[in-house]
């Protein structure tokens, strides 16, 4: 049984990085489904494969812009919260630490 819910700074920088990677690997799809929507358009004269096209570049465009930059600042804000909860837990122990010894050994912080 663990002593604590605590997730620790490693395993938040790590899911951070997921995150990232996950935009990451989105976004070289979203090149790709791009690429291959302007090689369709190139092989054919249809105004509606034209359209298409427009439409194609309007929503990557409009994914990165929500999806991708949402992705990405979650990342920035697990790691910015991990850094916080490490500094307030360092804060925190240094303020227990300061309490007399008998408040210490009953709260049962190791001296």
């Amino acid at each position: 049984m663990p002593k604590t819910a605590q997730v620790s700074v490693e395993k938040c920088n790590q899911q951070a990085a997921r995150h990232e990677a996950m935009a990451d690997n989105i976004s070289q799809k979203l090149d790709g489904l791009k690429t291959e929507v302007h090689n369709t358009m190139m092989a054919s004269t249809s105004a509606a494969t034209r359209a298409l096209t427009s439409t194609c570049d309007n929503w990557v465009e409009a994914v990165r812009k929500t999806v991708l930059d949402h992705m990405r600042n979650m990342a920035e804000n697990i790691r910015r919260e991990a850094s916080n909860q490490e500094a307030l837990d360092q804060q925190h122990m240094e303020e227990i630490t300061k309490l007399p010894l008998g408040t210490l050994n009953f709260l049962g912080v190791p001296s």
